[in-house]
């Protein structure tokens, strides 16, 4: 309902205009009157109106005077004035400070409804339009957020933590504290940063990594969101991290997107020179240098968890991932998924279930 200030010196004019007509059947309810527009300057001061219907001669203040205090308040509401054939000058003057519309007394029911109907669908368009606006406004600000948040974790830089923090609360913010639209849009933001990393990284969908979604599902606070909120963002950071995909050296990068792409392939340094066109011995000690693990012990991790990823889907035996990571004997790759898991490929299965 649209909430409507009566302001007339007369108490018979307002108590008249109340009873006039069902004003909720018009989406209006009569909220408060006033007597005087220096009383009526106050009252619209407090509490916000979306519609003022104000008489044009009222001692101390007339409408005009009214108006243009108004007008200077720069108050967000729809103004109709009202008025006698004579006073046609003062509603002429009232229209260009940019009341909606005015109607002659003695007032006819039927005129008046005519005119909220015109005033609603203003309002109900004002209203449309805001909305409209904030919901595009909000879009971009999701999507500014999305940015930073993408490129800090594809940079690796755990800063990323404290900008997660910031942009939990700015969303909490954003829905007026609505915890519940708060996860939503907190939710989505996880979404997009998993699918954006994805599409740097096409085959990190390959490998054992959680879901995100219903993460922040059924969050008993802020603070609790927030939690979850920057669990999901560390995991995404970690996995950038652990697979050596932040580096900014190029070489180093590319060979570690090399192994990520071929890795149900027999990958070897050999073959990494053919690829970039770079000296084995030099990509070895450059990637020794930047990431601080071999290469080949870079390439095990890559298919363990590549392993790890395929035994989940309860889809193959061992010998078939040993077969499709490359290696030589089913055993040899048990041997190495113990190393590096802790556990036989048959005791992750069963953890899995």
């Amino acid at each position: 309902m649209h909430k409507v200030l009566i302001v007339d010196d007369e108490p018979s004019i307002i108590s008249m205009l109340r009873d006039f007509l069902d004003w909720n059947s018009y989406g209006f309810v009569v909220e408060d009157e006033a007597h005087d527009g220096t009383a009526a300057l106050k009252k619209l001061a407090a509490e916000h109106f979306d519609l003022v219907i104000t008489d044009i001669r009222m001692p101390g203040m007339d409408g005009i005077e009214f108006l243009k205090e108004i007008k200077n308040m720069n108050l967000d509401c729809c103004f109709m004035i009202m008025s006698t054939y004579t006073d046609f000058e003062y509603a002429q003057q009232g229209i260009r400070l940019g009341v909606f519309d005015y109607i002659i007394k003695p007032i006819d029911s039927e005129v008046l409804g005519e005119v909220l109907k015109r005033v609603k669908k203003h309002l109900d368009e004002k209203e449309l339009q805001k909305s409209r606006l904030e919901d595009h406004l909000n879009f971009y600000c999701l999507k500014n957020q999305e940015k930073k948040l993408t490129n800090l974790i594809l940079a690796g830089n755990y800063d990323v933590l404290d900008e997660a923090v910031r942009i939990c609360l700015e969303l909490d913010k954003l829905t007026d504290h609505d915890l519940y639209k708060t996860s939503l849009l907190a939710e989505g933001l996880l979404q997009n940063l998993s699918e954006e990393i994805d599409r740097h990284f096409p085959w990190l969908a390959n490998l054992k990594k959680p879901a995100f979604d219903d993460a922040l599902n059924n969050a008993k606070s802020l603070s609790d969101l927030k939690l979850r909120f920057l669990s999901c963002i560390s995991i995404m950071l970690n996995t950038i991290v652990k697979f050596e995909l932040h580096h900014s050296n190029s070489l180093v990068k590319k060979a570690c997107c090399y192994v990520m792409n071929h890795v149900e392939e027999n990958i070897t340094l050999d073959n990494l020179e053919k690829e970039i066109h770079i000296s084995k011995n030099y990509i070895g000690k450059l990637f020794k240098q930047k990431t601080g693990c071999n290469f080949v012990d870079y390439v095990t991790k890559v298919k363990m968890e590549h392993a790890k990823y395929l035994l989940g889907t309860g889809d193959y035996k061992n010998y078939e991932i040993s077969e499709k990571l490359g290696y030589s004997t089913p055993d040899y790759f048990c041997r190495l998924f113990k190393e590096y898991t802790g556990h036989t490929p048959l005791e992750f299965r069963k953890m899995g279930t």
